[in-house]
Order: structure tokens, then sequence, then C-alpha cells
């Protein structure tokens, strides 16, 4: 007899003792759990705008959280040593309790974020730590490849305050470099940008795998349901694949075929592009990002010209 998860889009059917794809969701007696609950492999304090969010909090810092796992299989994953299966027991951990963790976050008064390997397949600990700093009053963000499956968005939707979300690239991509599908991405960022939480999506651009039509393509989608917010960062070789990395060139121009599409506000990661923020209406400076400082020249989220930034922009 199976038993089905119903943690991310795969929902796995698992007979006793069988793993899913993410490797650490496993039938144990005919109920699926999570072998490594609370074991923690990363936990840093980060600028809020590493994940990256630019909308949520400028210039404030996050406690960044990583249990192992993952339900994806990207060749240029950044974090594979905490997310790929044959890395799982080379690495240690150290057991935190989700009150222990949001103790932390509450002494030093800083949002919590589920991060670096892919929080949709530990949503259990996730959940409890998110309605624990939910009571505290501790903002909570996601960063994930944005592949719930419908049940666990649902669960996760009323605890989680703002999401970094990954959108590789088409269904061709995602099949040759993720094992996986862009689907249920897009399935979830529509109904994402519907909700009251900030919304980013990030691409990695890979230079000769990304084209600037593919850039169109995808601008166009997200622009289309209503996303404000798009990342466009360079590859740097990592894991598996060893292609050159993205240059600054091919990224300034992605950029600018991103912003053609009247999505209101791109940005370059991972390079010397322009990262500040300016107003979609006048085009004023409201945020100005320094490599160690940010600085921001906003009145209750508005702009002189009284624009009303997207996000929640209070520090």
């Amino acid at each position: 007899m199976k038993t089905r998860c119903d943690f991310c889009y795969r929902e796995c059917a698992l007979g006793e003792g069988q793993r899913g794809v993410c490797h650490i969701r496993v039938n144990r007696n005919g109920a699926i759990v999570t072998e490594n609950y609370g074991e923690v492999v990363a936990l840093a304090l980060d600028p809020i705008e590493k994940k990256p969010l630019y909308h949520f909090k400028p210039g404030s810092y996050t406690l960044s959280v990583a249990l192992f796992g993952c339900n994806l299989s990207c060749s240029f994953c950044q974090n594979y040593s905490i997310s790929q299966k044959e890395f799982h027991s080379r690495r240690s951990s150290e057991y935190l309790s989700p009150e222990e963790l949001v103790r932390q976050a509450v002494e030093r008064k800083v949002s919590v974020s589920f991060t670096y390997s892919e929080p949709i397949v530990w949503q259990d600990y996730l959940l409890d730590c998110a309605r624990i700093a939910s009571d505290a009053a501790i903002p909570t963000i996601l960063v994930s490849s944005g592949t719930f499956s419908k049940a666990s968005l649902s669960r996760i939707l009323p605890f989680i305050d703002a999401y970094s979300i990954d959108l590789k690239g088409d269904e061709s991509f995602y099949r040759r470099y993720c094992s996986g599908s862009m689907k249920p991405v897009i399935r979830s960022l529509e109904i994402l940008a519907k909700t009251s939480a900030t919304v980013e999506v990030t691409t990695l651009l890979i230079e000769g795998e990304h084209t600037l039509s593919d850039v169109k393509e995808l601008g166009t989608m997200l622009r289309e349901m209503g996303i404000r917010v798009w990342h466009l960062s360079r590859y740097h070789p990592a894991y598996k694949l060893d292609l050159p990395a993205t240059s600054e060139s091919f990224l300034r121009e992605a950029l600018a075929v991103a912003k053609e599409l009247k999505i209101p506000h791109v940005y370059g990661g991972n390079s010397h592009q322009d990262r500040d923020t300016r107003c979609p209406e006048c085009g004023a400076l409201l945020v100005k990002r320094y490599p160690h400082q940010t600085k921001v020249f906003l009145k209750e989220g508005k702009c002189t010209c009284s624009h009303q930034l997207y996000g929640d922009m209070e520090s």
C-alpha cells in the first residue's frame, strides 16, 4: 500500500521505507514523515537584499534557516551541498526547535527566511516556525522554486509575508537542466500575484542557454499575471554545469528587453548593474543600494509624487 506526499507538485506515492524525489520525505509505517525535521544545516544573519528581496523591508536583516533537501536537481545549483541527495550523508546538522529559531529572531529584531535549499520539502518545520513567528509579530520570508502542490500552497499562504520565487526558464529548460517542470511554478505565481504578500521573481540567466527571446517570453508571462518585481541574475559555474559565466553585456541587453515589457521594477543580480529603486511614475530615486548599506527615501512607502511603491518598504 502506497501513501502519497502532498508537499510538492510531484506528489510522490511511496511504499514502506521509500523516499521521495527530495530524499528526505519517507514512508514510515504508512505515514510520510520528514526524516530531518528540525535538523538545521545552515543558519545565518543576511541582508534582506541577498534573498533577493528589494521591496520588503529594505536595508533590514533576516535570520536565514535551511534544512537539507530539494525536489529538483538543477545542474547549476548554487547550494548543491545542502540540497542534492548525494551530499545528504556528508552534511552535518544540528537540531533547532521552532521556538528557539523564533526566539533568536525576536532577540535580534529581524525577520525569518526559509531559504538556501528547498523549504517546500520541509514545510512541516517551516509551518511550525511560521506559526510561532506570526504570534510573535516576526515577518516571514520564503525563498523557493515555487513548485508547490495545490494543497501545500494553501497551507503556506496564511503564514508567509514575502516570497522570492525562482522562474528558471521555459518548460524545455526545466526538463533539460532541472529534471522538473515550469507548470507548477506558473500556477503558483498566478495565485501568489493576487495575494497581499510581497512577491518577487528571480531568473538566473545562462548566456547561450537563455536567449533574449526567452527573456521576452518569460517577462510577458510575468507581466500578464501581475508580477511587479523581476530580478535577472548572472550565472556563474557551479555544481555540474561548467559553462562560461554570463557576461555583463548580455545581462544588460536582457535587462533592456525586460524593461520594455513595462514590469515596474527590473533589477540585475550578481553584477555591477544598477540595483537602485526608482519611482515608476516620476523616476525619482527612492532606494539607494550601496555594497554594504541601503538608504530609503520614502515616507509611508510613497514617493513625493504620491505614488505608492509596491511592497512593504518599512524597514
